[in-house]
Formats: structure tokens, C-alpha cells, sequence
């Protein structure tokens, strides 16, 4: 069965989401004395499934993209059949996969492998600028903000803080290149790269300013949209 929903906000919130007491699925509002479902990171499917959980009156945060226009999907349940052409397929396409590998590694084994000192040059050359590369740390006022993106401007080159919200750029700087930091829900930032910080173990703390132009909170007004069995090309679609 396929269940669709427009969400809508009719009076949004002006209190800080980000002054809320942590809960498990969003933050505490002392105003209003309730729960404030955090749905920043949730699929459509997720969203769905909440509220087809959750009648009651809900009070959410959400990404502007979020809302004012239908959203969700719940995939039919697939009968027996459908599941063993599923599964027939999985298994020829790791068949196929199987014999692509092995391909390549006999490939491998017949490529001309670089002499002793061209080795030991290229890794030299390596450790030298591995020992360049600009090093930092992308936080908020709350810290780290692990999977932040760090991109040199007007190129593909670029990385992403780990756990702790740190990063080590993989290509080494000059003075006068521009770094593009961003963040889903924070405005994004250029660094202007300065002399000091080409030098050997250069570091660069990025504090992230919350973008709230992005994102809305208040009571949810879930509008259902439509219900309907799923076509016979639909039910072969969601097999894929």
C-alpha cells in the first residue's frame, strides 16, 4: 500500500532548538512543556512511518525542504515469488561480479611492477607531502561537527571531518586558495589560505554558524494525500 502526506507548519516557533534538552529523538521545550521531534535527518519512508505511528498532535523541527509539498512513500510488501526473482537476480549479478574480479586480479598479475628505487622515491616524495598537508577541526558552539565537508574552491578536491570533527586536506596548499567549508543546516564558510598556514604542520579551527533560514519548527499539520494498491509494473519496479 503507498501512503503519501503534505506537511505543513502553519505557526512556526521562534525558540532555539538548539537550546533544548537533548531527548532520544529530538529536544525538550520548557516553553511549551513537550517533546520537539528533531526530523532533520529522517527519510521521507521514516517520516511516514512516524506519523502513520503517531496520531496525536506533533511538534517538529525540519529542514525547509522538508515540508509544504508531498512526501513519503511506505514499499508494498513483496509476495514470496517477487522475493525468489529477487533473490535469482542478486545471485547472477554476484556471478557476474565474482568473474570481474578475478578478471582483474589476473590482469594484475601480469602488469610490470616498478624496480626497487622508483618505489622508495615515490614514497619518499609521499612522506614529504604528507608532512605538508593542511591540518583542522570543524565545530560548533556545541563541538565537533563530524562529516563536514572541506572542498578547495573551483574544484573536486576536497574531504570530510571524521568522529572528532577533524580533517587532514589531501592536497597540499598555497597561499591565496580558498576552502569552501559546509554543513547541512549551517551557513557555509571560505577560508582564504594564508602564508602561515602552508607551512609544515599548519592547523585550521573552523567554528560553523547555525544557517536558521534552513530549517522550521512548530506543531506539525499532517495533511494525508492519497492511498492506493500498487500496479502490476509498480510491484516489478520495487523488486530493483
Amino acid at each position: 500500500m503507498e501512503q503519501k502526506f503534505n506537511l505543513t507548519i502553519a505557526k512556526p516557533c521562534s525558540e532555539k532548538f538548539n537550546k533544548f534538552k537533548q531527548t532520544p529523538t529530538g529536544g525538550f521545550c520548557n516553553s511549551c512543556k513537550k517533546e520537539v521531534v528533531d526530523f532533520r535527518n529522517l527519510s521521507d519512508e521514516q517520516i511516514v512511518k512516524y506519523f502513520n505511528n503517531n496520531k496525536g498532535n506533533t511538534c517538529g523541527y525540519f529542514d525547509t525542504s522538508q515540508i509544504n509539498r508531498t512526501i513519503g512513500k511506505v514499499k508494498f510488501k513483496q509476495s514470496t515469488q517477487f522475493k525468489f526473482f529477487r533473490v535469482a537476480a542478486i545471485a547472477l549479478l554476484s556471478l557476474s561480479s565474482l568473474h570481474h574480479i578475478q578478471a582483474q586480479e589476473q590482469k594484475h598479475k601480469t602488469e610490470v611492477v616498478q624496480n626497487e628505487n622508483q618505489l622508495k622515491d615515490s614514497q619518499s616524495h609521499k612522506s614529504e607531502s604528507q608532512q605538508s598537508l593542511l591540518t583542522g577541526i570543524v565545530a560548533d558552539a556545541s563541538g565537533p561537527l563530524p562529516g563536514a565537508n572541506i572542498i578547495l574552491k573551483g574544484t573536486a578536491i576536497g574531504t570530510s571531518t571524521d568522529f572528532d570533527g577533524e580533517f587532514e586536506f589531501p592536497k597540499v596548499l598555497k597561499e591565496g586558495d580558498v576552502l569552501v567549508i559546509s554543513f547541512l543546516g549551517y551557513a557555509t564558510q571560505e577560508i582564504v589560505i594564508k602564508k602561515e598556514q602552508t607551512i609544515l604542520n599548519a592547523e585550521l579551527n573552523i567554528n560553523m554558524k547555525e544557517d536558521l533560514s534552513c530549517f522550521l519548527m512548530g506543531e506539525v499539520e499532517v495533511n494525508e494525500v492519497y492511498k492506493s494498491k500498487p500496479t502490476f509494473w509498480q510491484r516489478i519496479k520495487n523488486i530493483f
